[in-house]
């Protein structure tokens, strides 16, 4: 499944949901769609977008970012891009850049940025300064 990011009237990315990797996250994200939500940044958290959203859903795909920092770290990867799930608190987030601190909370890797990733960095440096951009999430139909 594919979802543009659109911000401002343009479509800034191109977001792929994993749907064989998560298919109960991908569908309640399917269903949801479309929807608006605003931008916050993930102050203590890296490089990372963060999106509200009115999904319920389980782990699927698991990871700890503290272990993904480390392997990245060690493999000299990027992570830039990278599509998740946290199910406590709601939100769809984006790593815009590769700046992962140590974090032991679980995440659901769901997706990668597959256009727009350049795009999507400028807008999370601003959004550190000046997050609440309105951004809308729409299904691209394959």
């Amino acid at each position: 499944m594919k979802i543009r990011f659109n911000l401002a009237d343009e479509d800034i990315a191109v977001i792929e949901i994993w749907e064989d990797k998560v298919p109960e996250i991908a569908q309640k994200i399917r269903d949801s769609l479309p929807f608006a939500t605003y931008l916050q940044h993930g102050k203590l958290t890296g490089d990372l977008l963060l999106m509200q959203t009115k999904i319920l859903a389980d782990w699927e795909n698991i990871f700890y970012p503290e272990d993904l920092a480390a392997e990245v770290a060690e493999r000299g990867t990027e992570i830039r891009g990278a599509v998740s799930y946290y199910g406590p608190r709601q939100q769809l987030s984006i790593m815009y850049g590769n700046d992962i601190p140590p974090e032991p909370l679980p995440v659901s890797a769901i997706g990668w940025v597959i256009e727009g990733a350049d795009k999507l960095e400028l807008i999370g440096i601003k959004t550190w300064l000046e997050p609440g951009a309105r951004v809308w999430l729409s299904l691209i139909d394959e």
